[in-house]
């Protein structure tokens, strides 16, 4: 029988392998930064040839400065050993994502980065597509893990951000961010909605709609307008991971009820890469039953089921009662 002792030593121990083995395949999978920048800087022709890649995608070069004063922070220490850093806005602007970081004394949604965080040293094999990054709080965790990770974000000041803190911590190797929103259609320029209580965290003007109305969408970017954002596919991202060596990955979406626009041209992710849990917000998008019906029917098709994060299945006949935020989980894995 084991002694208490012995127990959390050999927890100690599984703990640190996976921290190690992540370490090991991320490393064998990095490109050698100056080799991969040259390759995915937007309007490169080495970019759309060398990786196919859809003109429409924007690929932010760490390589460029950040012209702009930020608030930087290092953040709180998770698991006893991750911490990274994060550039917020104004508390004033952003009460709920920014306002919530005290340095070493608390971030953003806590127990969700902990999960994933969690979910990735127990699957060594798999990476982290953050969709709705934010000011990346997911990203930079992830990222500090030792895993490669594909961030999308299409709000400006967000991407700035994100951007300035790969610089701080180095970690450009890692991390390839993307600034545009994901949507059924792309090449299109969408409208975000002014919040301004939460800056960083605005919903396209679409996703209030019934249906996708075209007279929402633009033929080109006004100037430096942040709230005008270009749209891509999910499918489109499918050449960075397999550049990237990328075989599986957790995902996280948070798009403020554009979760199935987004999925409605993304299958290709799922049906090439290994993604055993997609941690999803459903608060915005259940308001939709087209959107619901859609995202349902996609997930349960390819034999995922949803649960709360204390593992609960849920019905799939009372939606009404579904959390705000949930996984959808496939196989044998677990989300808590």
């Amino acid at each position: 029988m084991l002694t208490k002792d012995k127990l959390i030593l050999l927890l100690l121990i599984h703990f640190i392998v996976g921290i190690l083995v992540g370490l090991f395949v991320s490393n064998k999978r990095v490109i050698n930064e100056s080799y991969y920048s040259s390759l995915t800087i937007p309007g490169k022709q080495s970019t759309e040839t060398s990786l196919s890649i859809s003109s429409s995608v924007k690929i932010i070069d760490f390589n460029k400065s950040i012209n702009e004063n930020f608030t930087c922070m290092k953040t709180k220490t998770l698991l006893h050993f991750f911490n990274s850093s994060v550039c917020i806005h104004g508390v004033h602007k952003d009460v709920a994502v920014s306002g919530a970081f005290r340095e070493s004394l608390s971030i953003w949604d806590e127990e969700g980065v902990i999960r994933i965080l969690r979910l990735l040293l127990r699957y060594p094999h798999l990476d982290f597509i953050d969709i709705g990054a934010n000011i990346g709080t997911y990203t930079m965790y992830a990222a500090a893990l030792g895993r490669f990770v594909l961030a999308i974000e299409c709000f400006a000041p967000n991407v700035d951000r994100i951007h300035r803190a790969v610089q701080l911590e180095n970690i450009s190797n890692r991390v390839v961010l993307i600034q545009n929103a994901l949507y059924s259609h792309s090449g299109q320029y969408l409208r975000l909605a002014l919040d301004t209580n939460n800056i960083g965290g605005q919903e396209l003007d679409i996703v209030k709609k019934p249906t996708n109305n075209q007279n929402t969408t633009y033929n080109q970017s006004k100037g430096n307008d942040p709230y005008l954002v270009k749209t891509i596919t999910l499918n489109e991202l499918v050449p960075i991971l397999h550049a990237r060596g990328v075989r599986g990955a957790i995902i996280k979406m948070d798009i403020e009820g554009s979760e199935s626009f987004a999925l409605e041209s993304g299958s290709q992710i799922f049906d090439l890469f290994d993604i055993p849990v997609v941690q999803m917000e459903w608060l915005k998008v259940r308001s939709f039953p087209d959107r619901v019906k859609f995202l349902i029917d996609f997930f349960t098709k390819r034999n995922y089921v949803p649960k709360t994060f204390q593992c609960q299945l849920l019905d799939i006949k009372n939606i009404q009662v579904w959390p705000n935020d949930l996984c959808w989980t496939k196989g044998n894995t677990s989300c808590c």
